[in-house]
């Protein structure tokens, strides 16, 4: 993580309800070698608890096949595992099931044995392994942004595409002089408690009114409602107009198949004068804002004119706001 990062990195608290307390668990012997420790079945249950264990064994007969009866609530175990056991030893990316064993012992990923057989003069055949197959599946780490609020345990191998998608990702509060960082959702309690900015849940498809965001405002916060997104409405100089901006506080944005998850449509108004509006419709760019605001961009800014600011009337113009999902509105992209 960069010097930045480590700056703008905050505290908050966290998920658990206060005052409350989890039930302990009760412990479990584990006997060495990682292998939890049964206490003794009642009198009654031996036969049971004999029969379940012959069958977790399983037969490898009949091509291999590998049976196993696992309780609900089966025990885990924490293991520290070297890394390379869990790569393929072609293309060094993680092990993806179904796997390889060559002749000389080394483990590949099925789509990897050509490539293997390149390098290995000793690869000319392989055999399937499915033991390990099961222990890849299996094989489990916290995601990378635990910290910030991710309660996700993730498949080794499937690692990589849950954090180029996780909403926990931190983003930075864009307030000049801030360097509170952390996950958008917890972001949003920040700019209530120590910026006052306003915060509007939004429902998708639906528009919404707001106050023209002005300086001292610093910007409009909306959550958007079921998946909890958050965006940020924001104001900046465009020449003798303003410049009224929406993003989505969004980490890995750039990450996601480079296609945007939102649009919308800004239009501004006079209430009592329908006529004189402006309107945009773009795609909603993603950002961690890490540089702050954003910037005017006439392709995803609103310019909105002196003349509906300083209308003669004295009138306060109105800044409608409708987001919904890109796959409703066509999928445009628009991200940073």
């Amino acid at each position: 993580m960069s010097e930045k990062q480590e700056r703008k990195r905050g505290s908050a608290p966290g998920d658990a309800e206060p005052g409350r307390k989890k039930p302990r668990a009760q412990p479990q012997a584990v006997a060495p070698g990682g292998v939890v420790k049964q206490e003794p079945e009642e009198e009654g249950d031996a036969t049971q608890g004999s029969n379940e264990g012959e069958a977790s064994q399983g037969s490898s007969e009949g091509g291999g096949s590998v049976m196993a009866v696992q309780a609900m609530d089966e025990p885990q175990v924490k293991l520290t595992v070297g890394v390379s056991l869990l790569h393929c030893q072609a293309c060094v990316l993680p092990l993806k099931p179904p796997t390889s064993k060559c002749e000389a012992g080394h483990v590949v990923c099925c789509s990897c044995r050509g490539k293997h057989g390149q390098a290995c003069g000793r690869a000319a055949t392989y055999a399937a392994c499915r033991e390990l197959d099961a222990f890849v599946r299996d094989a489990k780490l916290p995601c990378h942004y635990e910290e910030f609020g991710c309660k996700s345990l993730v498949v080794y191998y499937q690692a990589a595409d849950h954090h180029g998608a996780c909403e926990w990702a931190p983003c930075s509060c864009p307030a000049p002089g801030c360097y509170f960082f952390t996950s958008p959702r917890r972001l949003v309690e920040h700019f209530v408690t120590d910026h006052r900015w306003p915060v509007t849940k939004v429902r998708y498809g639906a528009a919404c009114k707001l106050p023209v965001p002005a300086p001292p405002q610093g910007c409009h916060v909306l959550v958007g409602e079921g998946d909890r997104s958050v965006f940020l409405v924001s104001q900046c100089a465009l020449g003798a107009a303003t410049a009224v901006s929406l993003v989505c506080m969004r980490a890995n944005g750039a990450a996601a198949a480079g296609a945007a998850q939102f649009k919308c449509k800004l239009w501004v108004e006079l209430p009592s004068n329908k006529d004189k509006l402006v309107l945009i419709m773009s795609a909603v760019r993603s950002s961690d804002l890490s540089n702050g605001f954003p910037a005017a961009d006439t392709k995803m800014s609103l310019g909105v004119p002196p003349v509906l600011l300083h209308d003669a009337s004295g009138e306060a113009p109105d800044l409608m706001v409708c987001i919904d999902k890109a796959c409703v509105l066509g999928g445009a992209t628009g991200q940073e």
